[in-house]
């Protein structure tokens, strides 16, 4: 139901033709309110959220509501950051210091939704870039545009991305 009130959220701002924080807080609680009001006439893959429930519960939709607006924080800070490094490797470091690789990370997260953004996030991160999954959907090969520890590259991604995309699509 997130990805409705997002459609609506930007379909609003589209609509008044201003793209401002206001703007964006307005269209957001509307799209909440409309969405919430609506949520009993629509189908039960929109209702269980992925909880496993055919009724709606209100709690639970905030908290996966919460849990979302979280997550696209989590991306847009991890997007910042790897600019400012990519930055700082372009600028500062010798072409002979950077060592690019390809890493092969062992995936626990299961659905083929918690796999694409995860693989759609290592890419959106400047400086890695998903390059396949296996067929058995158990690993995911990146490439890493400077490697200079290949487990610390594995466990910042189990550990950041891999563990918040489950929380929300295991």
């Amino acid at each position: 139901m997130i990805v409705l009130v997002l459609i609506l959220t930007l379909t609003w701002m589209a609509l008044q033709s201003s793209f401002t924080l206001p703007d964006l807080i307005v269209g957001f609680i509307v799209s909440y309110g409309l969405v919430t009001l609506a949520s009993r006439f629509l189908s039960t893959p929109f209702t269980n959220g992925g909880l496993g429930r055919s009724r709606i519960d209100n709690r639970n939709y905030v908290r996966l509501t919460l849990k979302w607006i979280a997550f696209i924080g989590f991306a847009l800070w991890s997007i910042l950051k790897a600019n400012i490094d990519m930055a700082r490797i372009v600028l500062f470091r010798r072409v002979d210091d950077i060592k690019p690789g390809i890493i092969a990370i062992p995936l626990d997260v299961k659905s083929d939704a918690g796999i694409t953004v995860l693989a759609n996030l290592i890419t959106l991160t400047p400086g890695t870039v998903s390059l396949d999954v296996s067929t058995d959907r158990r690993t995911i090969y990146i490439h890493c545009i400077d490697v200079q520890d290949a487990d610390a590259v594995r466990d910042d991604i189990k550990q950041n991305f891999e563990r918040r995309v489950m929380e929300l699509l295991p």
